[in-house]
């Protein structure tokens, strides 16, 4: 359509643009070139999205447990959910894909994300089974010390991705740099134990 073309005609130049000035091509296009963002910030935004969408994901386990039903028991009806959102995430996207494509149901298709089950299947089986475990983890800690300390506790998760960050990935460099992660994560560990104090039964 005219609007399309317009749209491309002012939105290209300006990712062109931005490209020359970010190192690496260090930008994302979205929805078609309608949306740009450095990968920082699209970064940052997914994380603030998980910070508030993740940490209340076992809020509904309260209004199940008036129910008598718990730790173990809410495993199924969680896993459960998650089959189905993400059956619906993928049909969502070839619903957008088809959208995009003008109705052409093959191209829309093509433009799935190819799930390359010889590549990935068994860092996907590790990484499902390695979740699966720690998400049994988190359901038990929130079921004994509930939402506020049990999650909370939970969080210290990040400390062990950190150091999986630092000594394998070498995604953090330099001693100073380091030095002040260690500082940061000696922070979080004392909070994290006074919060366990305060749980009450």
């Amino acid at each position: 359509s005219s609007l399309t073309k317009s749209l491309s005609i002012e939105i290209e130049p300006l990712l062109i643009k931005d490209k020359e000035k970010l190192p690496n091509n260090d930008l994302v296009i979205l929805f078609g070139g309608r949306v740009s963002m450095h990968r920082r910030q699209l970064g940052i935004c997914c994380a603030i999205f998980n910070g508030v969408w993740g940490s209340t994901y076992l809020v509904p386990m309260h209004f199940a447990a008036k129910d008598g039903f718990g730790g173990a028991n809410y495993l199924i009806s969680f896993g459960t959910g998650c089959s189905i959102v993400c059956g619906s995430v993928w049909v969502l996207l070839f619903v957008y894909h088809l959208f995009m494509t003008g109705g052409h149901a093959n191209k829309a298709f093509n433009a799935l994300p190819s799930l390359r089950i010889k590549d990935f299947w068994l860092p996907g089986l590790i990484t499902g089974f390695l979740n699966s475990l720690a998400i049994f983890g988190s359901i038990i800690a929130v079921q004994y010390l509930g939402q506020a300390v049990g999650y909370s506790v939970c969080q210290s998760s990040i400390l062990v991705s950190g150091l999986w960050g630092i000594f394998y990935f070498q995604e953090i460099q330099g001693c100073r740099t380091i030095a002040r992660w260690f500082l940061s994560a000696f922070i979080t560990l004392t909070g994290i134990v006074i919060l366990s104090y305060e749980h009450e039964t």
